[in-house]
């Protein structure tokens, strides 16, 4: 009883004095409100104000009739939100009984002219000036590399030198990336991109072969997840952020923003005010002034907007007349079509006869920011890499092809005039080369001049200097690449030179030319692997990889399958010396011969052109196959021989290495072109295979033949196709298709079984017929069972001339006495 009496007085109080209020303009409640409060008690003025809702009525008519039509709208809400102050009601638990608390919170303003006049000028005066901040200057390897004059470059952070001709080194700006503007951490910091969370760092270093940081958080000492297991690459791979900027840079990257200063209060784009832009367009034309230089950006053709839509929105904004004139359009990629879609269908209008033929494509990527969290750190490398990195290291590379054909005709110029091997020498020494000049000797038969193009490892070095040579791991028992790759099983590794002897290189002393074991004329070869280009090397202890070309993620492992190392070679010898005493020696002195596992499609054909054929002229006739239906990779420099060149200018020619054609793109190849193209009688072969090996299915038909555990089965399989008989199919067989106990058979192989097996597969024989082929792959199975086909091909290794120089003196006269015993049996079946 007492509760509901206090709650009607309180009731009617509040009612009277809000209409007091409402009638003298005074404001009594606002100093009443405590002893009512206390009077009442929470729950009792909670209670009145359900029956009492007016302020509609009070707060905005000034009549004093309450509309009877629509009582539920009536409050009195003007009494708890008076400017001062009022109450919201939030869950709470009391110590007896769970209860709803009042808590103080900010007021509504007050609906009256003089409250609002009043209002206004407390929050002017609340209200704090946010200051107007400024992006960086733009990041390119001129003030980057060269003049380390940017400000987040300390001059000890990159190591670079004054040199004026540094400039020389870099190529053109191809790319210009551009955020928003610098978030609050980025300017705290001095980085493009500060923010431990921005994506940014992290994918260009996929990109470009760096790791941004450890990834994983100062408080909580927990990775990153959003991208942490994602990276290509190891914690032996973070580089600083002037490293970063650096590597970015050298690639002919360049970073700006397009709000070049603004007032934003936080980070997000959306708070951005009162913008002032970038001179974007001047640096693009050539017409801002960098350091005293200009028409650096003149080579710019792409922009790459680097947070999404709200980035595009705000370059649309600030160069929409640059689209109008017609020199910027949108790139190709839905985002960008879809983001640039309204300002493309003015420009269009306004440039009837479309756009200039060097018009910048401006591109639209997902945002970097960690406050775009719509798409995996995945999709977002997807899209970077595709329309960013991808085109522009492609620029890199084609800039590298003109450079050498640039140093080409120099070169030839100067050899026309004379003055090749011009030196900077003194008078004394002029006179002495000129003399020496008119003395000397009428030049030599061009047949005499050796031109073979030849490729030096320091200028492999600086294609790919970032890319460290990483270790297979494998000691030389297991593998030794220069018994394997240059053996006659494949065609596409050339050898590298070295050319500093005796000098420290990594850390290892190049005493010689020839390989780790002396068993072949070189230690590194280079050469492509589908849409890879590796260098490889051999060390005394190891193997070793450098990917030249190609994705970063799975390199190691490509290899590993390449070289088939879960096969252990070390037991396979042991069991093959077991069983041949004569093998024993020879597995002595040519450790790590291995079988590769090559594609099957371009197995099959280089093996098809190498009928009849030797291997130099195998390996320049698929060279051929691969340039005209490949996939260009890169260009790797060569010398011609006894040319050594200077540092400023390392190369004075180049090759193209291409992938090797699959069926698709050999769809329009007929037998006119690849006759044209020098493969002969083998053109007809590769056409007729490829339409069978289409209708069978292609490349998966060969890999149910992989599969498949009779090799006998395969080579049926196999000699149904153009151009391939038994040695062929054998050759594919076991090189590509795992078929360990197949024995390709030749001339050289059935000479190798008559000497040390069985002589009668010899004796007598004007040809290999079907049954001495298999009678000579037999002798090898019987004797060396599931691994005939390698232990085969360490015997056909060792014949080579090549490796003469390892083995021991006793099978070298065996050898010899062999050869000897065959040239009189042929003289024999002459004269018979």
């Amino acid at each position: 009883m007492a509760s509901i009496t206090s709650m009607a007085l309180a009731t009617i109080i509040v009612a009277t004095l809000l209409f007091a209020e409402a009638t003298t303009g005074w404001n009594f409640l606002p100093a009443l409100r405590p002893s009512i409060h206390k009077m009442s008690g929470s729950s009792t003025l909670r209670r009145s104000s359900r029956f009492l809702r007016t302020s509609n009525y009070f707060s905005s008519t000034g009549s004093h009739d309450i509309p009877s039509e629509h009582p539920q709208k009536i409050s009195t809400s003007r009494y708890f939100a008076t400017h001062q102050s009022c109450t919201e009601v939030i869950n709470e638990p009391d110590e007896t009984k769970h209860t709803k608390i009042k808590k103080k919170i900010p007021a509504k303003k007050s609906p009256t002219k003089k409250s609002k006049q009043r209002s206004n000028i407390d929050e002017k005066a609340l209200k704090v000036e946010v200051e107007r901040t400024q992006s960086f200057e733009p990041a390119w390897w001129g003030n980057v590399l060269v003049n380390a004059t940017h400000p987040h470059i300390a001059l000890a952070a990159i190591k670079t030198t004054n040199n004026s001709k540094n400039d020389k080194c870099y190529p053109p700006i191809h790319t210009l990336i551009l955020g928003t503007h610098p978030s609050i951490t980025s300017l705290h910091q001095s980085q493009y991109y500060g923010h431990p969370l921005n994506a940014f760092w992290y994918i260009a270093g996929d990109c470009l072969g760096f790791r941004r940081s450890l990834a994983v958080s100062e408080k909580t000492g927990k990775p990153y997840a959003y991208f942490h297991e994602h990276l290509k690459f190891g914690e032996e791979n973070i580089l600083d952020y002037a490293d970063q900027l650096g590597r970015l840079v050298e690639n002919g990257f360049a970073l700006w923003d397009i709000v070049g200063e603004c007032k934003r209060e936080g980070s997000l784009d959306q708070s951005i005010e009162d913008e002032v832009p970038n001179p974007i367009r001047d640096f693009c034309e050539g017409s801002l002034d960098l350091g005293g230089l200009k028409n650096i950006g003149k080579s710019v053709k792409r922009i790459v907007v680097a947070n999404g839509t709200t980035g595009g929105a705000y370059f649309v904004k600030h160069f929409s007349e640059w689209f109008m004139d017609g020199k910027i359009l949108a790139g190709e990629d839905e985002l960008s079509q879809r983001v640039f879609k309204s300002i493309m269908n003015k420009a269009k209008k306004a440039n009837p006869d479309g756009f200039e033929n060097d018009a910048i494509k401006v591109i639209c990527v997902p945002s970097v920011s960690p406050a775009a969290a719509s798409l995996s750190y995945l999709q977002k490398r997807e899209a970077w890499e595709t329309y960013c990195y991808t085109p522009g290291l492609s620029d890199v590379e084609s800039w590298k092809k003109n450079q050498i054909l640039h140093h080409i005709n120099n070169t030839a110029k100067r050899r026309a005039k004379g003055d090749f091997d011009i030196l900077a020498t003194s008078p004394k020494k002029t006179k002495s080369a000129t003399k020496s000049t008119r003395q000397r000797s009428p030049s030599p038969s061009p047949s005499k001049v050796s031109n073979i193009p030849q490729i030096l490892s320091r200028d492999l070095a600086k294609l790919s200097p970032h890319n460290e040579w990483i270790d297979l791991k494998i000691p030389p028992h297991e593998l030794r690449p220069s018994t394997t790759l240059t053996t006659g099983q494949c065609f596409n590794w050339m050898v590298v030179k070295h050319d500093e002897f005796g000098k420290c290189v990594d850390g290892n002393e190049i005493l010689s030319q020839q390989s780790a074991w002396g068993t072949h004329d070189a230690k590194e070869w280079v050469g492509p692997l589908k849409n890879r280009v590796y260098s490889i090397r051999e060390t005394p202890t190891t193997t070793e990889f450098r990917l030249l070309h190609g994705p970063n993620d799975g390199a190691k492992e490509h290899l590993e399958q390449y070289f088939r190392l879960e096969t252990e070679l070390a037991p396979l010898y042991d069991d093959w010396s077991r069983a041949d005493a004569r093998l024993a020696k020879i597995a002595s002195c040519i450790p790590g011969v291995r079988i590769l596992r090559q594609d099957p499609v371009e197995c099959m054909f280089s093996f098809i052109c190498s009928s009849n054929n030797n291997i130099p002229r195998i390996t320049k006739m698929l060279s051929s196959f691969r340039e005209k239906y490949g996939i260009y990779l890169m260009d790797i420099p060569t010398r011609i021989n006894g040319d050594d060149g200077d540092d400023e200018s390392p190369c004075i020619g180049s090759m193209s290495l291409f992938s090797f054609p699959t069926l698709s793109s050999l769809a329009s190849a007929n037998e006119d072109e690849l006759r044209e193209m020098g493969l002969g009688y083998r053109a007809r072969y590769i056409v007729d295979t490829r339409d069978l090996l289409l209708k069978r299915g292609g490349e998966d038909h060969l890999m149910k033949l992989r599969s498949m555990q009779d090799s006998q089965a395969v080579q049926d399989e196999l000699v149904k196709f153009s151009g391939i008989g038994r040695k062929v199919a054998d050759c594919v067989a076991l090189f590509s298709l795992d078929q360990d106990d197949a024995i390709p058979v030749d001339v050289h192989v059935q000479h190798i079984a008559s000497r040390d097996y069985d002589p009668t597969v010899f004796d007598g024989a004007k040809s290999i017929t079907p049954t001495i082929y298999k009678r000579v792959g037999d002798l090898f199975r019987d004797r060396f069972q599931t691994y005939a086909g390698w232990a085969h091909s360490l015997l056909f290794v060792a014949e080579l001339p090549s490796f003469r120089a390892v083995l021991p003196p006793d099978l070298l006269n065996e050898m010899d006495e062999w050869r000897e015993y065959e040239k009189q049996k042929k003289a024999e079946a002459k004269k018979s």
